[in-house]
C-alpha cells in the first residue's frame, strides 16, 4: 500500500474503525503521516502564543486520537492479538503515577516500574514491525491477500 491511500483508508474509511486487520505498510504510512503533521502543528505552534500554540496541538491531538488507536488495534490483529495489547506500555506505568504522590516508596520499586513499561513498550514495537499472520485469522482475512485495486500486487508489505 502506498502513502496516500494507506492515510486516506485511515482518515475516511476507517476513522474509527477497530475491527479487522492492518497491513504494516498501512501502519507505518500512517505514523509517517501522523509524524508529519506533529512536525508541522509544532512549527505553527512555535510562531503563536504560548496558549495557542497549546491549543492546537491539542485539538490535532484528539482529532487523531481515534485514528491513531484504530489503525494500531487494527495492526496488532494483523498479528492476531488483541488490540488492547497497545496499553501494554501505559499499565505498568500507573502504580508509578500512584507512587509519585508518595514519596515513601523506595525509588528500587519506581525504576523497576520504569523498567517495565519500557520493557513493554519495546514488546509493542517489535508486535507492530513483524509481519502479520498469513492467511485468515479470528480478526479477518489476511490485508494483503484482499488488498484492495489501489495497493500494487506483490509481496509483502
Amino acid at each position: 500500500m502506498e502513502f496516500a491511500p494507506a492515510v486516506r483508508r485511515c482518515l475516511t474509511e476507517k476513522y474509527c474503525s477497530f475491527k479487522g486487520r492492518a497491513s504494516r505498510s498501512e501502519f507505518w504510512w500512517f505514523a509517517l503521516f501522523m509524524l508529519l503533521i506533529n512536525v508541522a502543528v509544532n512549527l505553527v505552534s512555535g510562531f503563536l502564543p504560548s496558549a495557542a500554540g497549546n491549543g492546537l496541538s491539542a485539538l490535532v491531538s484528539l482529532v487523531f486520537l481515534l485514528p491513531n488507536i484504530g489503525v494500531t488495534a487494527r495492526r496488532l490483529h494483523d498479528r492476531n492479538l488483541s488490540g488492547w495489547w497497545q496499553l501494554a506500555p501505559i499499565v505498568p506505568a500507573i502504580p508509578l503515577l500512584a507512587m509519585l504522590f508518595t514519596m515513601s516508596v523506595a525509588e528500587a520499586a519506581l525504576v523497576l516500574v520504569c523498567l517495565l513499561a519500557a520493557a513493554a513498550g519495546i514488546w509493542l514495537f517489535v508486535m507492530l514491525i513483524l509481519p502479520g499472520t498469513p492467511g485468515p485469522n479470528r480478526f479477518g482475512p489476511d490485508p494483503l491477500r484482499s488488498a484492495p485495486p489501489d495497493s500494487a500486487p506483490g509481496g509483502p508489505q
